[in-house]
């Protein structure tokens, strides 16, 4: 892939190498890329969770909580033998 980058943008991947944080401005460009998929995964998900939850899809969180509660103190207790 073959792409012009705007130059305060070039010069920073160009830095990246240059500093050591990567070996090559293609894998100083794969990153940002790798970063900005997991960014769109997010909202995706974020979109998803205000849907489930127009839809009555709530869990109640105190509920949660104390399911987690139980759950470590019974691993704890098989930890120490009890």
């Amino acid at each position: 892939m073959d792409m012009d980058l705007p130059s305060d943008v070039n010069e920073f991947v160009k830095h990246l190498v240059v500093s050591g944080r990567f070996q090559s401005e293609s894998e100083a460009v794969a990153e940002g890329v790798r970063l900005l998929m997991s960014h769109e995964k997010l909202r995706a998900d974020v979109h998803q969770g205000f849907q489930q939850l127009d839809e009555g899809q709530a869990v109640d969180g105190d509920a949660v909580f104390e399911e987690l509660d139980h759950l470590i103190d019974s691993v704890e207790n098989e930890q120490q033998g009890c």
